[in-house]
């Protein structure tokens, strides 16, 4: 039972007429394997608005004047057919060209359209043999090209300089990689300049050149000299580097010493070139995962895999899900669906490959093998060869068919079949051999099986339409039978080439548009961010750290607030560990800490006798709330004094005492910024009158001006102040309390005054 499914409600009815119009003259029982019939065409269901939107048949060709461009001599037939599919999706981009989906309607009921999209377009091979060339010519026409390529990375300039690098970091002795990498643009130098070099020793190799010219001071230029001095430094700490660590890490150091991550950012298409980067970073990860390791046994590898032909995909800098043109195989395509299709590659020959080997195997006839005469030492083409070779050609033939038909279906409202020609004028006439059939026939079995690509049976097929009479025979113009309609391009390269010069150039004369983006430019590279001062304030803090910063705007002349760099000391035998030593000497950071620690557990009555002291010390070591070391330098003499002061008076009679209170607040300052500053504060009680007091201690070592009572006070107030007063505001606005006094108790000079 046969069922055929030829509905089609993907394409609109131009699309499929020309589809039809063309299989009905090529596929057959014979040559095809099936009769394309009425039974088998496509029939349009998709109710897609009346629209002019033939099948393009673009048949690129070379120039035939004597006198031919060296430009488009060098082209190649994938470089000519991918500069006519850029103009024709440039223009397609410029006009907005609407894209209409058949099965969304408005309110109106009428077809929703948007402007066409780069990811409406996909172009199709039968192979991605010239996907790199394809690439690479959307990248100069700033197009966005998504493909899966399996080739070209080694050959990226990027990649190869790095490569380079690496060679040179593992061998510096090789003169043409170590040239590559003082030309890169890291180094930068000069043809001159590499011929200074060459000349300060010529017999020696270029490595050696290179420290002699640098050794005797033989620059042309001081640039220059430091340019190689930087280089050699570079180099030996990479070397190093090479042999102690991974890789990896190698790669990346590279990268940062050099900026050249950021350089080829800054290139044409920098996007890619940094993925190819971070590719190379990535790869050098994996291998060694493997069993391998180093430099020496990465760059063999690399050079092995070169040598079997063998390379990789360069690095995806876009997604197929972006708003990009994807280029992908005919065979990829099925199931698929694109508003626009470009079909490349019509006049490439099919691969016959197989056809070359010495036997061929056919599932239902088996082997059939070529002769060979051993004493000849010559192979003879054999009859059941013969008759193999002719079977498995229609066949391939068939399948060729098949691929073609799917290609011309995959397209929504736009189908372009592009593909060259060696001689025009030849492949005309051979076309036109067809138009002796008559509209509609066949063509005959034995000219489809002849056929070497695609345009062997697209061009006879095409050659008796009115459209080609009239497009290309300058013939009126007549509608076809079958609706279908083709517009079919005779493009000269010469042509083609120019079009993409003036292309290059038309923007030099639009010079409104040209100080648009200059004043666009100048308005991105002058910005400067309104927030500056704001990126460079802390959104949290410390007490503490606001303290130091004010000490240090009060200075005349600033600390430093980094230390100088110390020359290095060789240490023949390091300090005895911790647990070995019997005395430790404190800081002074560390004690005013542990008299802290003390003050926070020391109970409110106070006490009596330094015997008292002595043992609460004992107690807080064994509870580990203080070390013994601590302990030791916690003075008894100290607390006894403090709480026979004023200040220590009010504490013990206070009903309300509060140590060590944490607080979280946010200050707002002059900008209207708002700074998270956290805070302890050592002590605040209420005396028995109701006053609220602040109490701060403090254990600094006395200087010469602290020697007086009134210059103890003035230093601490200078070095406190800021804190007391955050503290007091922090107070009042969380426990919204007054605070009427604010103190310092200094614990090395016995006394308590107010701030």
């Amino acid at each position: 039972m046969k069922i055929d499914l030829n509905a089609n409600f993907r394409s609109r009815h131009e699309v499929l007429d020309g589809t039809n119009y063309i299989f009905k003259q090529i596929m057959g029982e014979k040559v095809g394997e099936i009769d394309y019939d009425e039974a088998a065409s496509l029939k349009p269901a998709a109710p897609y608005p009346a629209q002019d939107t033939p099948i393009t048949v673009a048949v690129l060709h070379a120039t035939e004047e004597e006198e031919v461009d060296e430009e488009i001599e060098e082209l190649r037939t994938s470089q000519r057919e991918a500069r006519y599919i850029i103009s024709q999706i440039q223009q397609l981009m410029n006009r907005e060209q609407l894209i209409y989906d058949a099965f969304k309607k408005d309110e109106h009921g009428n077809p929703i359209s948007r402007p066409i999209e780069y990811r409406d377009i996909v172009i199709l091979m039968r192979s991605m043999t010239w996907s790199a060339d394809f690439v690479e010519e959307f990248k100069l026409a700033g197009i966005p090209l998504y493909a899966e390529l399996s080739r070209g990375y080694f050959d990226a300039i990027e990649v190869m300089v790095m490569m380079n690098t690496l060679k040179v970091i593992d061998n510096p002795y090789q003169d043409i990689p170590l040239a590559s990498v003082l030309r890169a643009p890291f180094i930068g130098l000069t043809e001159n300049e590499l011929a200074e070099i060459r000349l300060a020793d010529r017999k020696a190799s270029f490595y050696d050149a290179l420290k002699s010219f640098v050794g005797q001071g033989q620059a042309m230029r001081t640039e220059a000299a430091e340019k190689l001095q930087r280089f050699l430094l570079l180099l030996e700490d990479w070397r190093n580097l090479a042999r102690r660590g991974s890789l990896a890490d190698l790669i990346w150091k590279v990268y940062l010493d050099t900026n050249y991550y950021e350089m080829v950012g800054a290139m044409a298409n920098g996007k890619q070139r940094q993925a190819n980067l971070r590719a190379l970073h990535d790869r050098a990860i994996a291998y060694e995962k493997t069993a391998f390791r180093g430099l020496f046994r990465f760059l063999r590898f690399i050079d092995r895999m070169r040598l079997r032909g063998d390379d990789l995909g360069t690095a995806k800098a876009i997604g197929q899900s972006e708003n990009v043109v994807r280029i992908m195989t005919i065979h990829s395509s099925k199931g698929l669906e694109f508003p626009y299709v470009f079909a490349a590659g019509m006049g490439r020959p099919f691969n016959r490959m197989d056809f070359n080997q010495s036997y061929l195997f056919d599932p239902v006839f088996g082997l059939a093998v070529k002769m060979i005469d051993p004493e000849k030492r010559i192979e003879y083409t054999s009859l059941p060869y013969l008759a193999m070779k002719e079977k498995k050609m229609l066949e391939m033939k068939a399948e060729e068919m098949r691929v073609l038909y799917v290609a011309m279906t995959r397209a929504k409202e736009k189908l372009y079949l592009v593909g060259s020609v060696k001689e025009w004028a030849s492949a005309q006439e051979k076309w036109q051999d067809a138009q002796l059939l008559a509209l509609g026939d066949p063509l005959p079995e034995h000219q489809r099986a002849k056929a070497s690509n695609y345009f062997d049976w697209i061009g006879p097929a095409i050659a008796r339409h009115p459209d080609y009479l009239a497009d290309v025979e300058e013939m009126e113009r007549t509608a076809s039978p079958d609706h279908s309609r083709f517009k079919i391009e005779i493009v000269d390269c010469q042509d083609m080439t120019v079009a993409v010069e003036e292309y290059e150039v038309l923007p030099k004369s639009v010079t409104e548009e040209n100080q648009f983006f200059s004043t666009l430019i100048h308005q991105r590279l002058d910005y400067r961010y309104p927030f500056e001062t704001s990126t460079r304030k802390k959104s949290k803090t410390s007490v503490s750290e606001m303290k130091r910063l004010k000490l240090l705007e009060d200075q005349a002349e600033p600390e430093m607030i980094f230390e100088p760099v110390k020359e290095k000391v060789e240490v023949t035998q390091g300090p005895r560990p911790k647990f070995m030593q019997e005395q430790t000497n404190m800081s002074g950071t560390e004690k005013g800490t542990a008299v802290h620690a003390v003050m926070e557990h020391v109970p409110q009555q106070g006490f009596e006798t330094v015997e008292e002291i002595e043992v609460f010390l004992q107690t807080l070591v064994k509870r580990q709330l203080l070390t013994k070391e601590e302990a030791q330098v916690v003075e008894p003499q100290d607390l006894l004094t403090f709480f026979a002061s004023p200040t220590g008076q009010e504490f013990k009679s206070a009903p309300i005492l509060k140590r060590e209170l944490p607080f979280t607040r946010a200050i707002v300052d002059e900008d209207g910024d708002a700074q998270i500053v956290q805070g302890i504060i050592d002590c605040l009680y209420q005396t028995t009158s109701g006053e609220w007091v602040l109490l701060d201690y403090k254990t600094d070592r006395l200087t010469a001006t602290m020697q007086t009572t009134e210059g103890l006070e003035a230093e601490l107030r200078r070095r406190y102040s800021i804190q007391l007063h955050t503290y007091k505001q922090a107070v009042e606005e969380i426990l919204d309390i007054q605070i009427t006094r604010t103190m310092i108790y200094a614990f090395a000079a016995h006394h308590g005054f107010d701030v």
